[in-house]
C-alpha cells in the first residue's frame, strides 16, 4: 500500500524523509509516524517516533534491527517505536511525552485514516499533568537522597562510596529525562551509554561529559567503573578533586533535567488546554436504547468468551485426587503468568548450570551450543504476555459462573 505521507511541504529534506518512510512502512506494520526536528547542533537532527501493532516482546528485537538497516546510511535521523498498548499505559501514568509529540502538526505517516486523539481514547487526559508533577517530584527526591549521601561521604573522606552516590545520583537524572524527554528509560548502568542515549535528541546532555576531550574522558570512565568496583570490590580509588568535578556536573545535570522537564510539562498543560478535551470522546446512543442493547451486547460477549474457554483454555483447577498406581506431585500455581514465569525461571537454571559444566563424555560436537540454542529457543516461546489475556479470560469465565 502506498504510504501516506503528510506535512513534509515546507521540508527540505522532505524526498529522504519520504524515501526512508516508504522503506520503513514496506518491512513494519505501522499504524502512524511523527516527526520531530531537533536543532542544527543536534548529531541526530530528525527523530521519527514509529507507533506500531501490538506484538509479543520477542518480535520487538527484530523491529529494531529493520529500523537500525533502515536508517544505518543516513546519521542525521533517528526512530523510537512503541505500541498502542504502552503509549496508553504510560500516559495514563502521567508521562507527558507522547502529548506533546504525537499531534496532528507532527504527524508525516498514516495507515488507512487519521482519527485525531486515537492515541489517547483511554486516558483521562485531565489528570495526566498531575501524575506527571507527582512523578517527577519523586523523581527528583530519589535523586537529591543520593547526592546527599555522596556529600556525607565526602564529609567522610570515603571518596569511593561518595563516587558511587554520585554515579546513581547521575543516573537517575538521566532516567528522569529520559522518562519525560524520550518517552522511555535506558537499560544499564553505564552513563556514556545514558549520555549517548539522550545525546541523540538533546545535545546538552550529551556534553556534561564532553567525549572530545580527554580529561571528560577518563573521569567519565573513573565515573562508570565506580558503580561495579565499589559495590563488589575493596580496591577502587579515587582522588578527592576528581570527586568534587563529578559532583559539579551532578548538579549541573540536575538543573538541566528541571530545565526540560518543566518546560515539557508546562508546554503539556498549554496543548490539554487548546487541543483536547478532558475526558474522552464517547460514542452516545438514544436513552430508551441503552440498557437493553448494553446488556444484550455484554451478555453475547460473556457467553462467548465462556464457551471459548471452555472449548481452549484450561483453567488451572487444582488436581482433586491421584491416579490409582501413582504418587503424584504437583505444584499450585495462581494463574497463567506464574506458571510461565516459573518455567523460564526453570529454563534460566538450566542454561546457567551449562555455563559453568560441561559433561563431554558423549560424542556430540558442540553439544554445549545445542542445548543452550534449544532452551533459549524454547525460553523464547514462552508467551508470557498472552498468559495476561488468558488470565482475564479465565477471571471472566470464573466470576460468571460464581454469578450464575
Amino acid at each position: 500500500m502506498e504510504a501516506n505521507i503528510i506535512n513534509l511541504e515546507n521540508n527540505e529534506d522532505r524526498k529522504t524523509i519520504t524515501k526512508l518512510v516508504s522503506e520503513i512502512t514496506k518491512k513494519v506494520n505501522v499504524n502512524q509516524i511523527y516527526l520531530i526536528i531537533g536543532d542544527e547542533e543536534s548529531s541526530r537532527h530528525y527523530k521519527f517516533i514509529i507507533i506500531i501493532e501490538d506484538m509479543a516482546k520477542r518480535f520487538k528485537q527484530r523491529v529494531k534491527e529493520v529500523l537500525d538497516e533502515c536508517l544505518q546510511e543516513y546519521p542525521m535521523f533517528y526512530a523510537q517505536f512503541f505500541t498502542l498498548h504502552y503509549i496508553q499505559n504510560i500516559t495514563s501514568e502521567g508521562n507527558t511525552f507522547f502529548l506533546n509529540h504525537c499531534n496532528k502538526e507532527k504527524l508525516i505517516y498514516y495507515h488507512h485514516n487519521y482519527e485525531e486523539g486515537w492515541l489517547f481514547h483511554n486516558v483521562d487526559l485531565s489528570v495526566v499533568v498531575i501524575k506527571a508533577r507527582e512523578n517527577f517530584l519523586n523523581q527528583e527526591e530519589k535523586i537529591l537522597g543520593f547526592k546527599k549521601g555522596a556529600e556525607l561521604f565526602l564529609e567522610n573522606k570515603s571518596f569511593g562510596h561518595s563516587a558511587f552516590m554520585l554515579h546513581q545520583t547521575i543516573e537517575h537524572s538521566f532516567l528522569a529525562a529520559e522518562y519525560f524527554l524520550m518517552g522511555k528509560t535506558f537499560t544499564g548502568h553505564l552513563i556514556s551509554d545514558h549520555q549517548n542515549f539522550m545525546g541523540n535528541a538533546h545535545k546538552e546532555f550529551k556534553n556534561i561529559f564532553p567525549r572530545e576531550n580527554e580529561t571528560d574522558t577518563n573521569l567519565l570512565n573513573k565515573l562508570n567503573k565506580a558503580y561495579c568496583d565499589t559495590r563488589y570490590s575493596l580496591n577502587y580509588q579515587i582522588r578527592e578533586e576528581l570527586v568534587l568535578e563529578i559532583k559539579k556536573r551532578a548538579e549541573d545535570l540536575i538543573q538541566l533535567v528541571k530545565k526540560y522537564v518543566e518546560a515539557e510539562l508546562l508546554k503539556c498543560e498549554r496543548l490539554l488546554k487548546n487541543n483536547y478535551q478532558k475526558q474522552p470522546l464517547e460514542k452516545t446512543y438514544d436513552i430508551n436504547e441503552t440498557k437493553t442493547t448494553d446488556n444484550a451486547t455484554d451478555e453475547s460477549i460473556l457467553e462467548k468468551i465462556k464457551k471459548l474457554g471452555k472449548q481452549n483454555f484450561m483453567t488451572l483447577t487444582p488436581i482433586g485426587g491421584t491416579r490409582e498406581g501413582y504418587y503424584l506431585n504437583y505444584a499450585r500455581v495462581y494463574d497463567y503468568l506464574d506458571l510461565f514465569a516459573l518455567l523460564q525461571s526453570t529454563l534460566n537454571v538450566c542454561i546457567l548450570a551449562l555455563e559453568e559444566q560441561q559433561d563431554c563424555t558423549l560424542d556430540i560436537r558442540n553439544k554445549e551450543y545445542d542445548v543452550k540454542a534449544v532452551l533459549s529457543f524454547a525460553k523464547n516461546l514462552i508467551p508470557l504476555e498472552e498468559a495476561t489475556f488468558l488470565d482475564k479470560m479465565r477471571e471472566l469465565i470464573l466470576s460468571t459462573e460464581k454469578n450464575v
